[in-house]
C-alpha cells in the first residue's frame, strides 16, 4: 500500500517570517513562523564534529554529543510545526496506521537559505524522538515533469566509482568497496543485483563506463561547493593522477548519456548536500535531481563504517521491493543498531523529483499492486452546439498597467514590422497589453470553452474553471494527493464536459457547469495530454506508461491502445476525427488510423513534448526539448516551418482560423507565429517557464499559463504584414 504523505512546504517572506502550508492526511493548515536561519546554519560544523565524533566516542560521551544535535531538532520542530499544524501531524499519523500505510514526511524547501539547514533531525520526545527513524523522511525538488519508474529486467545494475587523487587526503574507499562487495553477496548470488566498478579515477573512465548504462551510480570519493560557481562539484584525478573537479551539472550532462540512464545516484561524498543560500539548484544533489529521480547525499561528512553499513542495508532494502525512501530510512535504523548512541543516520539526505519513490519496475523487485477500478459514473449528455464571443472586457481582476513584465502590465514585446504591432525594442503600443489572473499555483494546462467565458486551469492538486469576464472561481476540485498535477485539460466540442489527465495516473471527465466527476479512468502511470474527438462520443489520452488510449467518453470502455518506446507526452485528434497524433519522449510524432495503424512517422532529435493539427487538417505542428517548433504536411510528413525558442517547448496551438500557431516555453515566454511564413507577432512575456497556451474560441485572443501563478489573456493582431 502506498504511503500517505504529510507535505510540508516552507516559503520565503520578509523579516525573518516565513509562510508554512501543510497538507495531510488529516487536512490542510497554515502558519507563519519566525526562523533564523543564519544562526542555524552558524551551528553546521559544531553539529558535523558532534555527528562524527559519536561514532568513535563511549556511550557516556557520545550522549553528551547528542545534545547540540537534539537542541537544533527541537528548535526546528518547535519553531514549524505551530499547535495547529502538530496536530495535524498527529492526527496524520494516526489515520496513517488505522489505514495500515506509512506516513511519509515531504519537504518542500521554498527559500533557498533554508535548504542547507539540517532538517533530518526534526525531533519531538512526546511523538516519539527523531522523525526520520519513525517514517521516512525526503526532500521534494519541484519539477514539473516526473519520470516513470524504468522498466527493465532483474538484476539492478549498481555501478561503483572510487575516486582518490594524491593530494586529497586518503579514504577507506578499498575497503568500503570490499565491504559493500561482501555485504552484497547475498543479493549478487541470487541474481538481483550487479555490482560494477568503473576502471579508473577519471572523467573519462566514467563517461566509457556509462555507454553501456546502470540503473543507480554510486560514488565515493571527495565532494565541494565552489562558491565561485554557486554550484556542488565531485572531485576526481585527471590523467596524472591530480584532482580534477567536475561540477554537478557537467555530471548530470555527463549521467544523460547512459542508457539505461541511472534513476538514483549516491553520492558517499562530503558537502554533497551544500548549496548556495540564494539558489535552490546550486548542490551537487540539487542540480543532479533535474536528470536523475532520486538523489541519496551527504549533508556532513560521513566515516568509511557507516557509509558501507547504511549502503549495505539500502541495497538490501531496494532489492526486496522497498521504495527508496523507506529504503533510506532502513539503512538509516541499521546505522542506529550498530552503534545506538552514534548519530551518523543523520547524514544521508535524500533528494526526490517525484512522489513515486518506486525507481525501478522489475517484477522480481517490486511489491505487485492491484488493478485499479475505473469509477462508475452516469452518461453525460451529448453534445450542445458551440458559441464564441471576443475577447471579454476590461475585468476588475486586472490589476493598473505596470510596465514590461510586470503583472497586469503590458507584458507583450512584438515583431518589428507588422503593422498595428509594436516593434521588439521598446515596450508594446497602445492595446496590446497582457491582461492578468492570478491563479496563485503553477499552471499546468489551459482550456478555454467554447462559449468564450470560460477558463479552465490546472494546477497541483486542482482542475479549475474561471469566468473570465470577472477572474472569479466558477468551480474548483481537488484531484488527487499533493503531488497530483493537472497537466492536461480539453472542453469536449458542445462544452458539456471537460475531460483532465494528471500526476495521478487517471483521466477524469467532468460537467463542465458545476465539476461534478462523471467518469473516471486509470493509466499505470502519469497522464500528460487528453483530447476529446470532434464528435465528443471518443478521448484520447497520453500517458508516461508509454501508451496511448482511446476510451468511450460515456462510458468510459477500452477501445485503442498503442504503445510507444518512451513516455508519451501529448495526443491531438484531427479536424475530421479520423486520425491520432502522438508526440513521445521516444523523438519521435505517430500519426494513426483510429483502428491503431500508422499512417506517418516523423523523427526529431530530441524528446516531442506537444503536437496539434491545424484547423483544416493539413498541417501538423510539433514541439520539443531541443526549443524548436516544426509544421509539417500532415500527409507528406515534409516540413513546411522551423522557429526557435531560447529553451525548450512545452506546448503548441493553432488558432481557430489556422493563420497563427501559438507556443509556450520555458524561455519564459509565449510565442504567436504566422503559420504562412513562421514569422513571429507577439512574444508574451513571463516571470517563468510557460506550460501551456490556448486559443480563445474565435481566435481574437490567446491565454498562456506560466510556472509564475498567472495566466496571461493576450490580444491576437487582426492582421498580418
Amino acid at each position: 500500500m502506498p504511503a500517505a504523505d504529510f507535505v510540508l512546504e516552507i516559503s520565503g517572506g520578509t523579516g525573518g517570517q516565513y509562510a508554512v502550508t501543510v497538507s495531510s492526511p488529516a487536512g490542510e493548515g497554515a502558519a507563519s513562523v519566525a526562523l533564523e536561519p543564519d544562526a542555524i546554519g552558524a551551528r553546521l560544523a559544531d553539529l558535523q564534529r558532534a555527528v562524527l565524533a559519536s561514532s568513535v566516542t563511549p556511550r557516556a560521551a557520545a550522549l553528551g554529543l547528542e545534545r547540540p544535535v537534539r537542541d537544533v531538532g527541537e528548535r526546528l520542530f518547535r519553531t514549524v510545526f505551530d499547535g495547529r499544524l502538530r496536530g495535524l501531524y498527529l492526527a496524520s499519523r494516526q489515520r496513517a496506521a488505522e489505514r495500515d500505510q506509512a506516513l511519509r514526511v515531504v519537504l518542500r524547501i521554498r527559500a533557498p537559505e533554508l535548504a542547507a539547514l539540517p532538517w533530518e533531525l526534526l525531533h519531538d520526545e512526546d511523538l516519539g524522538g527523531y522523525l526520520c527513524l519513525r517514517q521516512p523522511l525526503v526532500r521534494y525538488v519541484d519539477l514539473p515533469e516526473p519520470l516513470p519508474p524504468l522498466r527493465s529486467e532483474p538484476p539492478l545494475k549498481i555501478l561503483g566509482m572510487t575516486s582518490l587523487p594524491r593530494s586529497r587526503a586518503p579514504l577507506g574507499a578499498e575497503s568500503e568497496r570490499a565491504a559493500l562487495a561482501v555485504a552484497l553477496r547475498p543479493l549478487t548470488g541470487r541474481g538481483l543485483v550487479d555490482l560494477d566498478w568503473v576502471e579508473g579515477q577519471t572523467a573519462d573512465d566514467l563517461s566509457r563506463r556509462l555507454l553501456r548504462g546502470c540503473h543507480v551510480l554510486h560514488f565515493i570519493g571527495h565532494g565541494a561547493y565552489d562558491p565561485q560557481r554557486h554550484e556542488g562539484m565531485i572531485t576526481l584525478a585527471d590523467a596524472d593522477g591530480r584532482e580534477h573537479h567536475l561540477h554537478a551539472s557537467a555530471l548530470a550532462s555527463l549521467l544523460s548519456v547512459a542508457r539505461p540512464r541511472p534513476q538514483l545516484v549516491i553520492l558517499n561524498s562530503c558537502q554533497s548536500g551544500m548549496g548556495n543560500a540564494e539558489d535552490l539548484f546550486s548542490s551537487t544533489a540539487a542540480v543532479l535531481v533535474r536528470t536523475v529521480p532520486a538523489i541519496v547525499a551527504m549533508q556532513f561528512a560521513v566515516t568509511d563504517k557507516a557509509a558501507t553499513r547504511f549502503a549495505a542495508s539500502f541495497y538490501q532494502a531496494l532489492a526486496e521491493g522497498r521504495t527508496v525512501d523507506e529504503a533510506v530510512r532502513v539503512g538509516r535504523i541499521a546505522l542506529v543498531v550498530d552503534k545506538d548512541d552514534s548519530l551518523e543516520w543523520a547524514t544521508p539526505v535524500l533528494y526526490l523529483r517525484g512522489g513515486d519513490a518506486r525507481l525501478f519496475d522489475m517484477p522480481e523487485l517490486t511489491a505487485e499492486a492491484g488493478p485499479a477500478v475505473p469509477r462508475p459514473s452516469p452518461q453525460p449528455e451529448p453534445p450542445e452546439p458551440s458559441a464564441s464571443s471576443g475577447i471579454p472586457p476590461r475585468p476588475s481582476w486586472d490589476p493598473a498597467p505596470g510596465g514590461p513584465g510586470t503583472p497586469g502590465g503590458p507584458g507583450v514585446y512584438g515583431r518589428p514590422g507588422v503593422p498595428g504591432v509594436p516593434g521588439a525594442a521598446g515596450p508594446p503600443g497602445p492595446g496590446i497589453t497582457s491582461r492578468v489572473l492570478n491563479a496563485r499555483q503553477w499552471v499546468h494546462a489551459l482550456a478555454a470553452h467554447p462559449d468564450g467565458r470560460r477558463l479552465a486551469t490546472g494546477s497541483r492538486n486542482r482542475i479549475r474553471v474561471w469566468d473570465a469576464h470577472t477572474g472569479n472561481r466558477i468551480w474548483e476540485q481537488t484531484v488527487g494527493g499533493w503531488l497530483s498535477s493537472v497537466f492536461a485539460a480539453a472542453f469536449s466540442p458542445g462544452g458539456r464536459r471537460l475531460v483532465t489527465g494528471g500526476a495521478d495516473n487517471t483521466v477524469r471527465i467532468w460537467a463542465a457547469s458545476d465539476g461534478e466527476e462523471l467518469l473516471r479512468l486509470r493509466h499505470d502511470h502519469v497522464v500528460f495530454g487528453v483530447a476529446f474527438s470532434p464528435d465528443g462520443f471518443r478521448v484520447a489520452s497520453a500517458s508516461a506508461d508509454r501508451t496511448v488510449r482511446l476510451w468511450d467518453s460515456t462510458g468510459g470502455d477500452p477501445m485503442l491502445r498503442i504503445t510507444h518506446d518512451q513516455v508519451v507526452t501529448d495526443v491531438a485528434f484531427s479536424p475530421e476525427g479520423a486520425r491520432l497524433a502522438s508526440a513521445s519522449a521516444d523523438r519521435s510524432v505517430h500519426v494513426w488510423s483510429l483502428g491503431g495503424d500508422a499512417l506517418l512517422r516523423l523523427r526529431h532529435d530530441h524528446p516531442v513534448k506537444a503536437v496539434g493539427f491545424s484547423p483544416d487538417g493539413g498541417h501538423l505542428a510539433t514541439a520539443g526539448d531541443d526549443g524548436c517548433v516544426r509544421v509539417w504536411d500532415a500527409g507528406s510528413g515534409h516540413q513546411r516551418l522551423l522557429v526557435r525558442h531560447g529553451a525548450a517547448v512545452k506546448d503548441v496551438a493553432f488558432s481557430p482560423d489556422g493563420r497563427w500557431f501559438a507556443t509556450a516555453s520555458a524561455d519564459r515566454t509565449a510565442g504567436l507565429w504566422c503559420t504562412k511564413d513562421g514569422g513571429r507577432a507577439l512574444r508574451v512575456q513571463h516571470h517563468d517557464t510557460v506550460f501551456c497556451v490556448a486559443f480563445g474560441p474565435d481566435g481574437t485572443w490567446l491565454a498562456s499559463g506560466s510556472e509564475d501563478k498567472t495566466v496571461k489573456l493576450t490580444p491576437v493582431p487582426g492582421e498580418y504584414g
